[in-house]
């Protein structure tokens, strides 16, 4: 803790501490009225872009906001990093212009003001920097921390208004281009390869961040974890539209048709998206036949979900039960306040108090580490891409049985031949990119599921003995699991990455075992072991497993 002296906070020194962050509202919002009104009303022989406009102008609104809250309370050491981050990324924008300016010619009359304004705008982050250890309670960090911290902050807001006038003009020219009817005819097939191949690009920065974390720490993998889930998310999304971009291409040959398209699927699947955020676990639950715990019947479960629960720092979920014979769990949910966790019958007969811990703790360290939301939009996002390549196939099939491409062309024997030849060559056509999507599209959607998967579900086990301060209760209670031979009746393709081991596909190694949502319980055993000291004497094929 530290005790260096700090200033006495007298009327006077607020007062004084006040105006630095006045200065800087006062310039923030100039600035914004200043970019507005070029915006909304360009004047003559303006020569810049309007999406440098756009670029200053959020950082000049973040700049007078944080300032202004200063001016009411110079205190939160918050509020002083965001201005001070918008005053330097306004100051990095306002030299950046006046340098250009100057460069033009010797003398620029534009230039002289920029220059005054950004001359003003450091001074009055100076004297912020030095008005702010009297007026902070928390312990600071030096001034080069304080001006990296600045200094992220300002990347930061620069990175979001580029972004953010980058997307602008990405959809101002997507609708000139719609638009205009030849334009839109004329637009190339690298728009419908680059909307194919985003899922591919999310994908792969998603399964690369999560091998780098692997060899981390258990926090660092729970922050991938969460941080990939939206780029997996992209990926789903991109899966939906490259699906409905393929299938229109078929049919039309065309490229708008196949924007169109994968414009309207990938609404689709923000819509499903949405859908599984809100009302995904309601979904899940009523589909597995999930009946809430009686407080009689399930005391113990109860007061273990409860015991557990406040363990992880995390809302009490909500418990069900599945009447079924096997022996599985899953928990589900958006968030630690709207989680539940399931267990079947089978589980509570068959397992003590202490392996029910392990599983339980497991359960709920997937909803601490937020894996139950990725796992929400896998489950409603895998079953459009289900849908949409299942009703293709059948579509197609449906037209095959009623003659549709049996075609013929009036009494000319050769015209009459080639129509037919068409004919079957289009309907073939159509079948087999029917057939081809009705596979590749849940297979890629099965490699976004296991891309992380194997990595949660060991840092889920990890963290049960994290809990329950017991490795032996997990342990024991996978191989319990192992040896279980019940099949589960509750699951279905959608909803097999939730369970505690997939009820649809074997726990195998090998290249099968590549593609398995889980890691073999063999794997999962040795390691829980290997937390405890107690590795087997024969760590190499356990390694191999692992692996």
């Amino acid at each position: 803790m530290s005790t260096k002296p700090r200033s006495p906070r007298s009327p006077g020194n607020l007062w004084i501490a006040r105006l630095p962050p006045l200065v800087l509202a006062l310039l923030g919002l100039a600035l914004a009225a200043w970019l507005v009104t070029a915006l909304i009303q360009p004047g003559d022989g303006q020569a810049a872009p309007w999406w440098a406009f756009v670029i200053g102008l959020l950082p000049a609104a973040i700049l007078a906001l944080s300032a202004a809250a200063l001016v009411v309370d110079p205190r939160p050491l918050a509020v002083r990093r965001w201005a001070a981050g918008a005053g330097l990324a306004v100051l990095v924008l306002l030299s950046t212009v006046a340098l250009f300016r100057l460069t033009e010619t010797w003398f620029d009359a534009a230039a002289g003001p920029l220059l005054l304004v950004a001359a003003l705008d450091a001074a009055a982050l100076l004297a912020l920097a030095a008005t702010t250890p009297a007026m902070v309670d928390d312990d600071l960090p030096d001034m080069v921390g304080r001006l990296a911290a600045a200094a992220a902050v300002a990347g930061a807001i620069l990175g979001a208004t580029l972004t953010i006038a980058l997307a602008i003009r990405v959809v101002v020219a997507v609708v000139q281009l719609f638009a205009n009817a030849s334009a839109a005819a004329r637009i190339p097939w690298g728009f419908v390869l680059v909307i194919a191949l985003l899922s591919v690009v999310t994908f792969t920065i998603a399964a690369l961040d999560s091998r780098r974390a692997a060899r981390g720490t258990f926090f660092a993998q729970a922050a991938a974890n969460r941080r990939n889930s939206v780029l997996l998310l992209i990926t789903l999304v991109g899966i939906v539209a490259a699906t409905a971009e393929i299938i229109a291409v078929s049919l039309t040959l065309r490229p708008v048709p196949a924007l169109w398209a994968a414009l309207i699927a990938a609404g689709a699947g923000v819509g499903a998206a949405i859908l599984a955020h809100r009302s995904g676990a309601d979904i899940i639950l009523e589909s597995a036949g999930a009946r809430p715990a009686d407080r009689e019947r399930h005391a113990i479960l109860l007061n273990v979900v409860q015991e557990l629960a406040l363990a992880a720092g995390i809302p009490t979920p909500r418990t069900y039960v599945i009447e079924d014979r096997s022996i599985n769990a899953f928990a589900t949910g958006r968030d630690p306040g709207h989680a539940a966790v399931v267990v079947t019958s089978g589980l509570l007969e068959r397992l003590d108090r202490e392996q029910l811990q392990g599983v339980i703790g497991h359960e709920l360290a997937h909803v601490r580490n937020l894996d139950t939301r990725y796992a929400l939009y896998v489950a409603i996002l895998v079953g459009l891409i289900v849908i949409v390549t299942d009703g293709f196939l059948r579509l197609v099939v449906e037209l095959w049985q009623r003659g549709a491409f049996i075609w013929s062309s009036g009494d000319d024997p050769r015209s009459a031949v080639a129509s037919f030849v068409a004919g079957l060559a289009v309907g073939l056509f159509l079948l087999l990119v029917a057939a081809l999507l009705h596979l590749a599209a849940p297979f890629f959607s099965l490699l976004v599921k296991t891309a992380v998967n194997r990595q949660r579900e060991f840092l889920a086990d990890a963290t049960s003995v994290e809990l329950t301060r017991n490795p032996i209760a997990l342990e024991r209670a996978l191989a319990e699991i192992a040896d279980d031979r019940v099949a589960l009746h509750a699951a279905n393709r959608g909803t097999q990455h939730l369970w505690l081991r997939n009820p649809l596909s074997s726990d195998g190694g090998g290249l099968l075992g590549l593609l398995a949502t889980h890691p073999p319980l063999e794997a999962r055993i040795e390691r829980l072991r290997r937390l405890r000291g107690m590795a087997k004497a024969d760590t190499g094929a356990a390694a191999e497993a692992v692996e």
